[in-house]
């Protein structure tokens, strides 16, 4: 059976200049995936009538839905009704029920109603209405040459309700949808080639069990300093595709290919990131953690702390930055500083034995390194890092050489922290 596919479409001038970052293909794209719809093209297009009228055509020609964002609001240049009437070969025409509900709108806010405004009650002839309680501006679905293109708010949280509430029940009533199995593994620790030749003929042998294991999509998606491997069971030309029982059966392999780097395997969306999988270890182990930071500035403290829940395990942390609150607040002696300099093993392994002992944790984790773009030198160059845990497993240390600016080499500095907890408690890796 095909898949039913789709067409994203954004639309705003403001998009292309850069002036608003355009999250809305990407999060479209994952509702898609989820209702195992499959994106086979999307596009931006300015605020001009005949390109916007372009894009929907040969959207249309493309695939049997597309799904569009923005234009829908009453100024001069918001041309989305317009637009999709020129497409669909039909007339606008005002609906009475958005005209009242717009004056009841502006009534309560005891503002006048401009005949500006009334455009947004202008709708494609036909077509339906899409309720949008949050804003003014009221989607539509409307059929063009076999196509339904669905038109949304370009605000996004009035995108995100419009599409959940109205736009996916149409959907799914109209077509049936079977989402596509995937299997993710999450790793920290290994480049993006590396991982693709531990695993690459693990899964090449996988293809010989089957049919549907035959048409195994696989992708690689790095995100330094993560790499995620995803395997997607698309349909093949002959229409077989592996079960998510199937994709299942490839962890042993898949993941002793991994080694330590693997923490974490899911399926669709795939598992929660490090600091999530991390803090519900410890709050279901009852172990409490501590934080001291120098390079990474109380960015393992944040990582922690945005997961919901993190209170029960997370008691503090110390932004060591200077040397003297190395020592007057983690216990670093002076001339271990002096004579090993502040990036170094025994300085990194003094301050997450100074902090569990200071906090009281269970655990600790302390960064100290060179994030650049200054200070390094021939035997400690910018993006040396240096990370030590402490527990009462005793304390585990490793020297990271990490790469990229200095926001980049702060961002993998608290990824590995947390992995290297991790890796200290021999948590290996879960299956969500």
């Amino acid at each position: 059976m095909s898949r039913v596919q789709a067409q994203l479409l954004t639309i705003g001038d403001e998009l292309l200049a850069g002036d608003i970052i355009d999250r809305h293909k990407a999060w479209l794209g994952q509702r898609c995936r989820a209702l195992g719809i499959e994106v086979v093209g999307a596009a931006t297009v300015r605020d001009r009538r005949e390109e916007i009228v372009a894009a929907m055509t040969q959207a249309a020609s493309r695939a049997q839905l597309c799904l569009v964002t923005g234009g829908l609001g009453p100024t001069t240049d918001d041309l989305t009704a317009q637009a999709a009437a020129s497409a669909a070969g039909v007339e606008l025409e005002r609906r009475p029920e958005l005209a009242e509900r717009l004056e009841a709108f502006f009534a309560s806010r005891g503002r006048a109603l401009l005949e500006t405004n009334l455009k947004q009650a202008d709708l494609p002839a036909g077509a339906e209405v899409l309720d949008n309680p949050i804003g003014t501006a009221a989607g539509f679905a409307v059929d063009i040459q076999g196509c339904l293109l669905f038109a949304m708010p370009g605000v996004p949280r009035e995108v995100h309700k419009m599409m959940r509430e109205q736009v996916e029940p149409r959907i799914s009533a109209r077509f049936a949808l079977t989402p596509v199995p995937r299997r993710v593994y999450r790793a920290i620790g290994r480049g993006e080639s590396s991982v693709q030749q531990d695993v690459h003929q693990r899964i090449e042998a996988a293809r010989q069990r089957s049919p549907g294991l035959a048409n195994v999509f696989v992708h690689y998606r790095a995100r330094y300093p993560e790499v995620q491997l995803i395997l997607e069971a698309t349909p093949g030309p002959d229409g077989a595709a592996a079960s998510a029982e199937e994709l299942a059966s490839l962890d042993p392999e898949l993941c002793a290919a991994l080694g330590r780097a693997v923490f974490a395997v899911g399926t669709q969306d795939g598992p929660a990131e490090i600091g999530p999988q991390l803090v519900r270890h410890l709050v279901e182990s009852g172990q409490t953690l501590a934080t001291a930071e120098s390079c990474t500035g109380g960015g393992v403290g944040e990582a922690i702390t945005a997961v919901p829940g993190s209170s029960a395990i997370y008691l503090g942390g110390v932004i060591a930055y200077a040397n003297t609150v190395k020592q007057r607040q983690l216990g670093v002696p002076a001339q271990l500083l002096e004579a090993q300099g502040a990036v170094s093993e025994p300085v990194a392994r003094a301050m997450a034995e100074g902090a569990r002992a200071a906090l009281g944790s269970d655990i600790a984790v302390a960064t100290t390194g060179i994030a650049g773009p200054g200070g390094g030198s021939e035997d400690k160059p910018v993006g040396t890092v240096d990370i030590a845990v402490a527990s009462e497993r005793g304390t585990t240390y490793k020297r990271l050489r990490l790469f990229g600016d200095r926001a980049q080499v702060r961002r993998g500095a608290v990824s590995w922290a947390l992995k290297l907890v991790w890796d200290h408690l021999e948590l290996g890796h879960r299956v969500d």
